[in-house]
This record gives C-alpha cells, structure tokens and sequence, in this order.
C-alpha cells in the first residue's frame, strides 16, 4: 500500500452520482495465481484475467482497484468492501457477497446471473450493460445508483432501498419490487412487464405514459377512450 492520498473531489455523472477515483496510472499489475486468502486487501492494483471462481473468502477488501474479465463466479465472500473500483466485463454468476459495502463502484459489462448481495450497501453505485437474470438484491440499499441498458429480469429487489435510483432502458421483466422504497425513482423507458409492484412502492416514482398505463391496465382497471355521444 503506497501513501497516495485520495481527493476529496470526485468527478460526478448523471444525476449527482460520483465516479470512482480511479488513478489509472499509478496502477499496479498483481499477479495472484488464480489464489487469494482470507483478510486479504488490494489497494491501487489491476487483476486482469484471473479465475478465482468458487472460493470462499472472509474479509476482502479493495480500494482503487481495476478488474478485468476477472472470473469471480460461484465465490462466497464474507464481508467485502470496495471502494472507488471498476469490475469490466467479470463474471459473477451465482456469487454470493455477504454484507458487500460499496462505494464509488462502477460494474460495466458483467455477468450477474443469480448473483446475491442481498442487505448490502451500495452507494454511488454504476450497472451498465450488465446481464444479472435472478440477481438477489433483496433489503439492499442503494445509494444514488444508475442502471443502464442492464437486463434485470426476475431480479429480486424484495424490500430494497432505491430512492431515486435510475433504470435507464433496462429490462425489469418479472422482477420482484414487492415492499422497495421507489420515491424519487425513474424507470421510463425500461421494460416492465410482469414487474412484482404495487401503488404503495410506486408512489412518487416515474413511469413513461407507456408504462402507466400497463401498470394500470395489471391492476385489473380497464382503460377506454370517452363513449360517443
């Protein structure tokens, strides 16, 4: 760990949501054979490549780290923090992230098929391009985060905290909503069909006329134009 001082401005995108400090160039390539012990800490590195796949790790911990195509499915981690990272085109499948604190964090490109990170942390929280079918999200909070172009499907958001987060064209197919926090919450444009919702989570959300009126028509309301006179 060297005594780089991070700064305490950080570059902001879209709606108040703070990008990682992430000095590129002060990176550091580790090499760690395919093999990483418990309490381990990774600080202003780049893993690139690795297979860590189904290992179980206690106490994990990076900061200012780069990870690409990092293979990290079927692990099991408890706890992990990450600060100020970007995880490029990693495989999460099936992963389970006990008490995952994130911040500053972006996910661009992974596979989150099954992942869980249910009562987790996230904020200022980056998903783009991200395929996570049945990702397990229930009684997470999320701390001003943006979905972009992800494929959500039948993802569980059971209880969860999403207050003003983003779903930009995203596919919430079948996801299940049921007791989230949405106030302040913007899903125009993204698919909802099928979407585990109610009035009470919805309220002060925003939907597209679009998806008004499907969620109102799956209310069992019927919706037709005035009767002549």
């Amino acid at each position: 760990m060297n005594g780089y001082k991070m700064s305490n401005k950080r570059k902001r995108i879209g709606k108040g949501l703070k990008a990682p400090d992430l000095p590129l160039q002060r990176l550091e390539k580790i090499a760690l054979n395919d093999v990483v012990e418990d309490n381990g800490s990774y600080v202003q590195a780049v893993l690139s490549r690795n297979d860590l796949s189904g290992q179980r790790l206690h106490h994990f911990a990076l900061d200012q780290v780069l990870l690409e195509h990092v293979e990290l499915s079927k692990t099991y981690i408890d706890p992990i923090r990450v600060l100020d990272s970007r995880f490029k085109a990693c495989d999460l499948a099936n992963a389970e992230w006990v008490k995952a604190d994130f911040a500053r964090v972006e996910l661009l490109d992974c596979l989150l098929t099954g992942f869980q990170a249910n009562e987790a942390r996230f904020q200022d929280m980056l998903l783009k391009n991200c395929v996570g079918h049945f990702a397990q999200f229930a009684q997470t909070t999320f701390e001003v985060v943006r979905f972009e172009e992800c494929d959500l499907s039948d993802a569980n958001f059971f209880e969860a905290d999403l207050s003003g987060a983003l779903f930009l064209n995203c596919d919430l197919s079948n996801a299940d909503f049921t007791g989230a926090k949405l106030a302040g919450a913007d899903l125009r444009g993204s698919k909802i069909d099928g979407m585990r919702v109610g009035p009470r989570e919805l309220q002060g959300a925003t939907l597209d006329p679009t998806q008004a009126l499907a969620f109102v028509r799956g209310l069992g309301i019927i919706v037709a134009s005035p009767s002549p006179q």
